[in-house]
């Protein structure tokens, strides 16, 4: 029986690096519902292979650093020169690759735009701040996964997003990992209830003028004790500190906690004072709603933390505002098409600008779909913010230019105006015009306002005539 070929240490290293291995495939996007509609020549929302590239001398040999050399007559005819590993040796000993330029694309216009990844907001923030394109924070200011630290800054936790998964997978991670915890919960809920007996004392002593006391042995507190604190927990008025402490011991992501209207009128009786903003607790994580994001906030396709930063130009020096771009009307505000209007800006679907804008009024670009404009309606926008949501989707937001002056100088970089030096277009001459520029004329070396007379031959100064 053969046996294996043994490998070094240094060739298992090497063979094992980055430098000569393809990492590991991410998992396939998530779907929102069973029932969406998936397409699978569509773009997904984020690559899920690394992208290799290779020079242009290189990929006319069909070089690209792989065992074996890609043909020429597949990988020659994109522009740019990236693909996609699925599989360096297939099971017909072949190289599965496919086109990358997508995402490779895509990534460089995001680029261009010079866009920091900001925060989610949630949903209790409104929208209104988001519309007038106040400037988000940023996701590395309080970029944190450490599981003691406030969870509105987190968005990597070790158990799951309740709400996202199956009943089938809850029954099973129940089974799995949170029934064997039981008494590991009690002894948590007992260090619980001595932190609290603890701080109630000390808030005692300090009104009294007694001495502080330092700690609360947890174990002295009764099963009793735990088992009254839990039937607490488990009231209408507390549901949601139920939920907290639990996911605190399990380190689970946080969940949207249901409206007023979802919640047991018995909190709201007749003699309660509490109303319904009073009962609703809003989640702080705005991750809550959708679900922890899969990899970092930012995905890794910036890393600036502020756009903050000024323009300058090479002729006309420092800008007001960053350069705008254009966008192409994808789906109008109206004719027939139902919700607001679509557009298209370096590469990412984004709503229409919001404000009063010249393209919002009713003769606008965006009100109705005009199919005789060349390759579609354009008009320029200004890139605001952009952040990634739980399923790995980049949500681009654009606003309203409001510096014209930018637009003028965008439009000359595009060759389709000139803010200075433009001279003044002459009139088309006629055959009269053309024939009568190259017409005899006689010689004219003088005349007489040259002599300094006019037409009547009266000099035009007179000297004053002394005495006689």
């Amino acid at each position: 029986m053969a046996t294996a070929r043994s490998v070094s240490p240094g060739g298992a290293l090497l063979r094992a690096s980055r430098m000569f291995s393809i990492p590991t495939p991410l998992p396939p996007c998530p779907t929102t519902s069973p029932s969406e509609f998936r397409s699978d020549t569509a773009t997904q929302n984020f690559p899920t292979h690394q992208i290799i590239t290779t020079l242009e001398s290189s990929r006319k040999q069909g070089d690209w650093g792989l065992k074996r050399p890609l043909p020429l007559r597949k990988t020659t005819k994109s522009t740019q020169a990236m693909i996609r590993v699925k599989h360096v040796d297939s099971a017909e000993q072949v190289t599965d690759y496919a086109s990358a330029t997508d995402h490779g694309l895509t990534l460089q216009k995001f680029q261009e735009l010079r866009l920091p990844v900001t925060e989610l907001k949630t949903s209790h923030d409104g929208l209104d701040q988001r519309r007038m394109g106040a400037p988000g924070k940023s996701v590395f200011e309080n970029d944190t996964t450490d599981p003691a630290a406030d969870i509105k800054f987190r968005w990597k936790f070790q158990g799951p997003w309740l709400a996202g998964i199956t009943l089938g997978k809850f029954n099973k991670w129940l089974e799995k990992e949170a029934r064997p915890r039981r008494v590991e919960f009690h002894a948590f809920l007992k260090e619980k209830i001595a932190a609290q007996k603890l701080d109630a004392a000390q808030k005692e002593a300090l009104d009294q003028g007694l001495e502080v006391p330092e700690t609360v042995d947890p174990s002295s507190i009764t099963d009793e004790q735990v088992t009254d604190y839990l039937r607490k927990l488990r009231t209408n008025d507390s549901y949601h500190e139920l939920y907290k402490t639990v996911g605190q011991f399990l380190d689970l992501a946080p969940l949207e906690p249901p409206p007023a209207s979802a919640l047991n009128t018995g909190a709201l009786n007749l003699g309660s004072r509490k109303t319904r903003e009073d009962v609703e607790v809003k989640s702080e994580n705005p991750y809550a709603a959708r679900g922890p994001p899969a990899t970092h906030p930012s995905a890794g396709i910036s890393y600036l933390r502020t756009n903050m930063y000024l323009d300058n130009h090479p002729v006309y020096g420092p800008q007001a505002a960053h350069p705008p771009i254009k966008a192409r009307v994808l789906k109008p505000k109206k004719g027939g098409y139902v919700g607001g209007g679509r557009i298209g800006a370096a590469g990412f679907v984004a709503n229409n600008p919001f404000g009063d804008s010249e393209q919002n009024h009713s003769k606008g670009a965006m009100q109705n779909l005009d199919p005789n404009v060349e390759g579609g309606a354009k008009f320029w926008v200004h890139p605001l913010y952009a952040h990634v949501d739980s399923l790995g989707r980049v949500r681009a937001s654009f606003g309203d230019i409001q510096d014209q002056v930018t637009r003028l100088v965008a439009e000359e970089s595009i060759g389709e105006t000139k803010v200075f030096g433009e001279k003044p277009e002459e009139e088309p001459r006629g055959a009269a015009k053309i024939r009568r520029s190259y017409a005899y004329k006689s010689a004219r070396m003088s005349s007489a306002e040259s002599y300094g007379i006019n037409g009547t031959g009266r000099p035009l100064l007179t000297l004053k005539e002394g005495p006689k």
